[in-house]
């Protein structure tokens, strides 16, 4: 029979092993931990994502600077009309969709595309030649190259999930506030996600549309209430700002 001694040793061995194992699996779990936050990091920088957020957040937000009144400087004026911040009035908080989360935005406006969407929205007749009316006047060009995101009848014209989300975004608003929108105020919601999803073709058409004073539809609903000041011939030949020109070309999968 074992003396009392030599059972407090043996518990003794048997508990520091239990530790040591304890020890190895809490390194082994640290480690795993690290190894995912790079990998997921790298993975980040791959994509994209971190050129997307630091490159606009950092360059167009100092030109913003929270002020939406126009200065009167071209280059200025065309990210302050091109390029919008925070959430969305009426519809945004509803939505959960914000200007500062382009992908996640895109991802639940587009399930109430009638075409692609996963959580499809009915038009009738009616609430249809409103859809047609405001999706036939604005495109997806930087991404797809479609003349417009519908077809005259009313069918998607392009199967890019930037076209998908405006569509999905004028179907939820014809159905869902369609008497707070006019056509044009619907049309003016669509070409601002368009300014969050091309950030850097949006700004240099509105600057060259600013310059000639000849507007496309889409352009033509970001200034809508909005009051151009008269700019001088010298701006009107001017050549973009080299740090709106490194501006990325797309924000979100297309």
């Amino acid at each position: 029979m074992e003396n009392s001694s030599e059972t407090i040793s043996k518990e003794k061995k048997k508990s520091n092993k239990f530790l040591v194992v304890n020890l190895v699996l809490v390194g082994l779990f640290t480690v795993s931990l690290i190894t995912n936050q790079v990998v997921f990091s790298k993975t980040k920088k791959l994509l994209g994502i971190n050129s997307a957020v630091s490159d606009i957040s950092a360059k167009l937000k100092k030109i913003i600077g929270g002020n939406t009144k126009l200065t009167g400087n071209i280059a200025e004026d065309a990210v302050k009309i091109s390029f919008h911040q925070g959430v969305p009035d009426i519809y945004g908080t509803e939505m959960g969709v914000s200007f500062e989360e382009v992908q996640q935005a895109m991802d639940i406006m587009k399930q109430y595309d009638p075409g692609y969407g996963s959580n499809k929205i009915s038009l009738n007749a009616d609430e249809m030649k409103r859809y047609i009316d405001v999706n036939i006047k604005i495109s997806c060009e930087y991404c797809c190259g479609a003349k417009s995101i519908i077809f005259e009848n009313g069918e998607a014209a392009c199967g890019c999930a930037h076209s998908q989300a405006m569509r999905g975004l004028a179907a939820y608003l014809i159905r869902n506030h369609g008497g707070e929108f006019t056509n044009d105020q619907m049309l003016r919601e669509l070409a601002i996600w368009k300014g969050r999803y091309f950030p850097k073709q949006m700004i240099q058409k509105v600057t060259e549309q600013l310059q000639s004073g000849k507007y496309t539809p889409d352009v033509a609903s970001l200034l809508l209430d909005l009051k151009l000041p008269k700019y001088s011939e010298e701006q009107k030949s001017a050549p973009l700002p080299s740090d709106i020109k490194d501006l990325p070309g797309m924000v979100g999968g297309c």
